[in-house]
């Protein structure tokens, strides 16, 4: 005993007792207010140390070992996806950085700086949203604040919340100061949208990628919390909370609190999809297996039934989507990328419905769907777009759109038969005048049905009809041709046949083709010339452009255009451009119809660029 009548021994300053991380579990049992207010379950279970943070150990074991090594960063970048523990984190690194009692990295969470922080009361925790403080006053602000020294503690921390809507004027002001800040400040930026964040800034700052929470940690925290607010929820419930959430502990969290306000006692599968509008298991299971069996009829009673049976469509679509995507997943040989989200049932059910799928066809209606949910609001024709979706997806098992955007096939090389004229009398030009060369894509080729072509060589204007094989499902396919038929083949002149203008015309998409194939730059310029004159052993072609020629007559394009003159006229022409467009006597570029009904549209007066000047 001392003059006063005190101990020493209780007059000296104790150590505060830190609690153990698995003693933290248990505090959801302070459940509410002091005024007996409810509080949300996520802010009753937000973390509070970094043993808490569910999910993220490679960003928690960092920050604990920089906190233990007196190694902090000056500026950190949090980003992922919602409700997965950003802000937690940067709140639970501002106590653990502050914290006189910290151990292992932890705060302590007893001390008056750490029971502040937790009540809202820190004088040195900053937090900013900068969706509603995103100008450059605001950053201005900041900027005069972090001089002042911090009250409690070593540092003062400023939360920037969804950094990404700061305005670029903002990330400019905020670029000095991010760079050299007081040895006194740390800055922690949190956002969804990394990608929006400048260069310069995320250069700056220690990033921190926040993942998904896994689908087993999400199902267990679940069933942690639920037992500690004496909640009976059935396992079926819990495993579907936490595959609805999709990695957000938060949402799972709240959706937990929904139905246990509904239930207030037991909550079963039938409370949690009556509260949530929540699809059946087995209905979205029973709509894959209509879906790879093409049973159009099955698929649309059981849409029906989603609709009459008080589920949010939109909510079934989204996990519809998500099946097709892990099916997907699963058909690619990619299972292990679902161990996070999805139990092993789930998974067991998605391989044996693999078979029935293609994986071009997963991916069409998953774009599709996709694209539904994306973009159409209104509820009636949301319907409508996915039934006309999923149908879609049947109707695709009986004809194939693989096959039809298969290339043309080409005739094969040899002797054929003479090609088969027709009755019907051909539409023949006058004598004179121009002949426009067609440019036919392959794509458009491959889905033109079976059509009459002009046969090459027949000056006389004697008919082929093409291959009716191309492009056609297999269910479309005609009766094969009698025995004997030969199909009908293009006729190139022989070595000493003449040539004329008119056969290199008919002749000339194919010369395009092959070059295309091989050079697709050159068949890009070839498609701005015509053919407008043949001379001794050289064709002349005029180009739209002078650039366009000047490129073509280089050593090696030229070559490549002379060799496919050979393939498709059967003897070697010189090439021998010019940029005149006089010569073809065609009419001017100014005087297509595209170019005038362009120009009646748009209210433009079109003019033709010359070499070297600039388009805009």
């Amino acid at each position: 005993m001392d003059l006063f009548g005190d101990d020493p021994a209780l007059a000296a300053p104790q150590p505060v007792a830190v609690p153990e991380p698995a003693a933290e579990v248990a505090r959801g049992a302070s459940t509410d207010r002091a005024d007996g207010t409810h509080r949300a379950l996520y802010l009753r279970w937000r973390p509070t140390t970094f043993s808490d943070v569910v999910g993220q150990e490679h960003v928690t074991r960092t920050l604990r070992n920089a906190v233990m090594r007196k190694t902090l960063a000056h500026a950190y970048l949090f980003t992922g996806p919602r409700g997965t523990g950003k802000t937690s984190c940067a709140r639970i690194l501002y106590r653990a950085a502050s914290c006189p009692n910290a151990r292992e990295g932890d705060p302590c969470n007893r001390c008056p700086l750490c029971v502040a922080a937790l009540e809202g009361r820190a004088m040195d925790l900053t937090e900013i949203d900068a969706a509603s403080n995103r100008g450059i006053e605001d950053i201005r602000d900041l900027r005069d604040r972090v001089a002042y020294r911090p009250s409690d503690g070593p540092y003062r921390v400023y939360i920037i919340d969804e950094a990404h809507e700061l305005t670029p004027a903002a990330w400019d002001a905020f670029l000095k100061t991010l760079e050299e800040p007081p040895e006194h400040i740390i800055f922690v930026l949190a956002t969804t949208e990394a990608h929006k964040v400048p260069a310069t800034i995320v250069s700056r700052c220690q990033r921190f990628d926040f993942r998904r929470i896994p689908f087993e940690a999400t199902r267990e925290q679940l069933r942690r919390v639920s037992e500690a607010e004496g909640l009976d929820v059935d396992p079926q419930v819990l495993e579907r909370l936490a595959r609805v959430a999709r990695g957000g502990l938060r949402d799972a969290l709240s959706l937990l609190d929904q139905v246990g306000a509904f239930s207030g006692g037991h909550v079963d599968m039938d409370v949690a999809r009556a509260v949530l509008g929540l699809p059946a298991v087995e209905t979205v299971r029973q709509c894959l297996e209509a879906l790879g069996a093409r049973d159009g009829a099955t698929l649309m009673g059981l849409l029906a039934d989603v609709s009459e049976g008080g589920a949010d469509l939109r909510q079934f679509t989204d996990e519809l989507v998500a099946q097709l995507r892990a099916l997907l997943l699963v058909r690619a040989g990619s299972e292990a990328a679902l161990a996070a989200e999805m139990a092993s049932e789930d998974v067991a059910f998605l391989r044996g419905q693999r078979d029935a799928w293609s994986i071009g066809a997963l991916l069409r209606l998953v774009g599709e769907l996709s694209t539904v949910l994306a973009r159409v609001r209104d509820p009636q024709q949301f319907q409508v777009q996915v039934e006309l979706a999923l149908l879609s997806a049947c109707v695709e098992g009986e004809v194939s759109v693989a096959r039809a955007m298969d290339p043309p096939r080409r005739a094969p090389a040899g002797p054929t038969a003479p090609p088969r004229a027709v009755t019907a009398p051909p539409v023949l030009s006058p004598p004179g005048a121009p002949v426009q060369p067609v440019v036919a894509s392959r794509h458009a080729l491959a889905d033109a049905p079976a059509a009459l072509v002009p046969s090459p060589g027949s000056v006389g204007g004697s008919f082929e009809r093409a291959d009716p094989g191309v492009g056609l499902p297999a269910t479309l396919q005609p009766h094969d041709a009698p025995p004997g038929t030969a199909a009908p083949a293009s006729v190139v002149p022989g070595p000493g046949a003449e040539l004329d203008l008119t056969f290199i015309r008919q002749r000339w998409p194919d010369v395009l083709e092959w070059v295309c194939d091989r050079k697709r730059f050159v068949g890009s310029l070839l498609q701005t010339a015509e053919p407008v004159r043949l001379e001794s052993n050289g064709l002349v072609v005029v180009f739209s452009s002078a650039f366009n020629r000047k490129r073509a007559e280089s050593r090696e394009n030229r070559a490549l255009i002379e060799e496919a003159f050979e393939h498709a006229f059967g003897r070697r022409l010189a090439l021998r451009s010019t940029a005149d467009s006089t010569e073809s006597g065609a009419p001017s570029l100014l005087e297509d119809p595209v170019i005038k009904f362009a120009a009646k549209t748009f209210g433009g007066q079109p003019r033709r660029i010359e070499e070297g000047e600039a388009a805009f």
